[in-house]
């Protein structure tokens, strides 16, 4: 389901799945991004993957602060999102806190707070590392939401992906074999394998 024109959605889960927590279930999304996870600039994009976290409810208003964090310059560090009970939970990449220090910190943390406070719905945001003990994206106990963060992170491979070719290029190569692999195919070729 397309939640957005500027995200490509790459898995989702529209309803409750298993027993953790109060309806959990994810989404995991797909953006181009210019900045790394520090918020340095790239000279070419990348593509970012992030999960969000859902609860029973499938409050879909979390999108608008999603894109509103996205054309802030925000997103590049953000590894899952979600809102439980009128809280917008940010969680971000742990290696991006150990670089950054404690004003960049704050800084972000502020920026992040006033995206969510100038929508429609005004959330209260919270800033936290993906294992951190301060946010609340989903109601369970701490060991149990951090092994599912951990586990959708290793599934999906969440975060930036510079290595990825272009969408375009990736399309063409599928379509549009190299020379070499062209003549390898034709090599393969026996006179009666063609039908004339």
């Amino acid at each position: 389901m397309p939640y957005s024109p500027f995200f490509q959605t790459l898995h989702d889960e529209t309803q409750p799945v298993g027993h953790l927590g109060r309806g959990t279930h994810y989404s995991v999304l797909r953006v181009p991004i210019w900045q790394d996870e520090w918020l340095n600039p790239l000279g070419q994009a990348s593509l970012l993957d992030f999960a969000v976290i859902w609860d029973e409810d499938h409050d879909e208003r979390v999108i608008e602060v999603i894109e509103a964090l996205y054309f802030g310059g925000l997103l590049a560090p953000v590894r899952f999102i979600g809102e439980r009970k009128g809280n917008l939970s940010v969680l971000i990449d742990a290696k991006t806190v150990e670089a950054w220090d404690r004003t960049a910190l704050k800084s972000y943390r502020g920026a992040v707070s006033d995206v969510s406070q100038r929508l429609q719905d005004p959330w209260p945001a919270t800033v936290d590392v993906v294992s951190g003990p301060k946010h609340s994206i989903i109601h369970a106990p701490d060991e149990n939401v951090s092994l599912y963060l951990r586990n959708i992170e290793l599934l999906w491979q969440l975060g930036r992906h510079p290595s990825l070719a272009h969408p375009q290029e990736a399309r063409r190569e599928r379509s549009d074999p190299a020379p070499e692999q062209q003549a390898r195919m034709l090599q393969q070729i026996e006179d009666e394998d063609i039908p004339f």
